[in-house]
């Protein structure tokens, strides 16, 4: 299982990263709560499933190469020779 942010992700951790995404991007609750499946006039999505934390640091996705970005021109590097 992967860690990112020294925490093991479980899959609690895509439905946080949703959400915390939304609420970044200023989706309103009443829309957070309809999306992640939770009840009218909850408040979950913001005590439990808001995670802004570490966005972005120790992801072990970084790795693959995404859009052009630094690891395809890694991957296009001559490999080393022995």
């Amino acid at each position: 299982m992967p860690y990112i942010d020294n925490k093991k992700v479980i899959s609690h951790s895509w439905r946080a990263g949703a959400n915390t995404d939304m609420k970044a991007r200023g989706v309103s609750l009443a829309e957070r709560n309809m999306a992640g499946r939770w009840s009218p006039g909850s408040t979950t999505a913001d005590t439990v499933y808001d995670r802004p934390h570490g966005i972005g640091e120790g992801d072990p996705l970084d790795k693959v190469p995404q859009f052009g970005g630094t690891a395809v021109a890694a991957a296009r590097a001559e490999p080393p020779t022995e």
